[in-house]
């Protein structure tokens, strides 16, 4: 069966290439959606090139063409032409996998290395199960041998558990399938059709929280999903986020917590959100406390800095978010 893989970059030919080799090499089903998110380096040019060079057809289009079908090309990169952030540009890639009318998509970090025949997989176990809502598979940390998550667990507090993390890869593979209420954007399978039905990510928040998001969502309808530990992708953690950092680390941290602190004041509403801040706010205090990067002024000033922003803000856009790296929110 043919699938969909949408994969977003953004500066990162590089991890972009070596990631289609990885998944190309264990799978002849998979069709590629790049969404360039409006890189502003030579991306494009590199994926072109390394792609001609190796005989793989692509097909270039603009965000307004959806094609219906490719020709002979494998490969459709689609040049957003600006950043649309994570959650849009993976909704640019769904929205082609749709007008392909492929039964599911997978979306897939670039920052990530396939082994074997892993997405096909967690497709298969996906589509042979009308109730699973999403399939994944175990996620390591490349390089290693320790689990990043086999997905997790969410709670409607506001907090989520991640199964197996730091724990040995072997560990995982004899469980088989983990059933899981929370999964990251990094790698999973969804039927296309129900996740456009959706609405694809939340595109509120620019980057971070739409997996959050979407966990909550899928809580709230009683829908699961599974982990598939015999399926294997390494994920070279948080690159493309400490790639936009920088050396503010902090700004990444602010941004987090920013754009969690606005999705349950959304959610739960004003006088509930104050009940929750009153809890929330000592664990983020403590969390942060114990990195020992802050001083106790430093500390208090961040956090008063966080709730006066997330009393006012429902979103948090490109502006916001380059903002905040720049120092500036």
């Amino acid at each position: 069966m043919t699938f969909a893989v949408v994969i977003v970059n953004w500066n990162g030919a590089a991890d972009t290439l070596a990631c289609l080799e990885s998944f190309y090499a264990g799978s002849d089903q998979a069709l590629a959606i790049i969404v360039d998110n409006g890189s502003s380096d030579d991306s494009i040019l590199r994926i072109t090139n390394a792609l001609v060079q190796q005989g793989i057809e692509l097909l270039r289009v603009a965000p307004s063409v959806m094609p219906t079908t490719w020709g002979g090309a494998r490969v459709l990169l689609i040049e957003a032409g600006e950043n649309l952030g994570f959650a849009a540009g993976c909704n640019l890639g769904l929205r082609a996998a749709a007008a392909t009318a492929c039964d599911a998509t997978v979306f897939l970090n670039n920052d990530t290395v396939v082994e074997a025949d892993a997405l096909d997989r967690i497709v298969a176990r996906l589509i042979g199960d009308p109730a699973c809502y999403a399939c994944l598979p175990m996620l390591t940390v490349h390089g290693s041998d320790r689990i990043w998550n086999c997905g997790g667990a969410v709670y409607p507090i506001g907090v989520r558990r991640y199964h197996l993390a730091g724990r040995p890869r072997a560990e995982g593979a004899q469980r088989g399938e983990i059933r899981c209420s929370f999964f990251t954007g990094c790698c999973f399978a969804v039927r296309t059709a129900d996740f456009a039905a959706r609405g694809g990510f939340s595109e509120r928040f620019f980057f971070g929280e739409e997996d959050f998001e979407l966990a909550l969502w899928m809580r709230d309808r009683a829908l699961s999903a599974v982990c598939l530990t015999t399926a294997v992708v390494q994920h070279k953690v948080s690159a493309s986020f400490k790639a936009a950092a920088g050396p503010r680390q902090n700004a990444r941290v602010f941004i987090y917590y920013l754009n969690r602190f606005i999705h349950m004041r959304l959610r739960f509403g004003g006088l509930r959100w104050s009940c929750w801040l009153a809890g929330y706010l000592p664990y983020v205090a403590a969390l942060l406390w114990r990195s020992g990067r802050w001083s106790p002024g430093e500390l208090r000033g961040f956090l008063r800095r966080l709730v006066q922003r997330a009393r006012t803000m429902d979103r948090v856009t490109r502006d916001d978010f380059e903002a905040v790296m720049a120092g500036r929110l």
